[in-house]
């Protein structure tokens, strides 16, 4: 073999080589599957970049009729994320430019999004790490309707107590509850958080009656002249409370005859004093 056919034949391997390289698509690393647990519409992913990995790629796919919310949390403010419709080969994003650290979008039909998380090498010195969390979010119009439970009452019991807990993406929680004409209904929330309240609505009449956050006080009540169900919703400002922690509560539902003496209430809500912040999936931490 000449020389000069060796010569070309090297160069042809090389150019072929970087035109391979360029053909590549932008999210070439072999990305991680986001998955959902049972119930939970939120997923949380942990990485670290450095000066040599500097980027890593997720992929997750959302029903028609949800909307994907991504949520990016890093220490360092060099961190950014790009996201692509790979359904239909259209990037969407790219923070850099943006400087968003939170994004959302509402899909009319099924799409699978590819997520890249990424520092620019020159922005992060060798030996150094920039750690992050990306919190990934989907869901609908039903997922986002407060649990409801129906409120029941013992025999010979007055009061009847609903404790629950509430969280930055499980605000509210509702309660029903029926009432006999020629009763009086007596409402009572006990938790060390100021920032829950509850709000009551007749649902009967279609009549919404008190709300204590303009009240300023956790308790009310009302003489019922004809058999009604309300529906008691106890509630907090979501950016109350940190994401990842969890607040208790207590909910008191007192009935008894119009123009009986209230009897005692109860002994008192077990659950009045919250314990120390607790981590779950159904709501992506955010200690970074």
């Amino acid at each position: 073999m000449s020389r000069f056919h060796f010569l070309r034949s090297a160069l042809g391997a090389s150019l072929g080589l970087a035109a391979a390289c360029m053909s590549l698509p932008a999210f070439a690393n072999t990305p991680v599957t986001v998955t959902f647990e049972a119930n939970s519409v939120w997923a949380q992913e942990i990485g670290n970049l450095n000066h040599s990995d500097n980027s890593l790629d997720y992929t997750v796919a959302v029903a028609a009729g949800k909307t994907l919310q991504l949520n990016l949390l890093s220490r360092n403010p060099n961190v950014h994320f790009k996201v692509k419709d790979q359904s239909h080969g259209k990037l969407m994003l790219d923070t850099l430019t943006t400087g968003e650290s939170t994004w959302s979008t509402q899909n009319a039909t099924a799409t699978t999004y590819a997520i890249r998380v990424y520092i620019d090498p020159a922005a992060i010195q060798s030996g150094d790490t920039a750690k992050y969390a990306l919190q990934i979010g989907q869901y609908g119009v039903e997922d986002m309707q407060p649990p409801t439970t129906a409120v029941t009452f013992e025999a010979n019991k007055p009061w009847s107590e609903q404790d629950g807990t509430l969280a930055s993406d499980a605000a509210a929680h509702n309660f029903t509850v029926a009432i006999a004409a020629g009763r009086t209904v007596k409402i009572n929330l006990v938790s060390s958080n100021p920032g829950l309240h509850f709000k009551v609505n007749d649902q009967t009449h279609d009549k919404k009656l008190v709300d204590t956050s303009t009240t300023g006080a956790n308790t009310w009540s009302e003489s019922v002249a004809a058999a009604t169900t309300y529906i008691i919703q106890v509630y907090v400002d979501p950016a109350a409370i940190p994401s990842g922690q969890k607040v208790p509560f207590a909910l008191q539902v007192g009935q008894y005859a119009t123009g009986d003496t209230q009897p005692a209430k109860p002994a008192g809500a077990t659950t009045a004093t919250p314990p120390a912040a607790a981590t779950s999936m159904s709501s992506p931490p955010a200690s970074m």
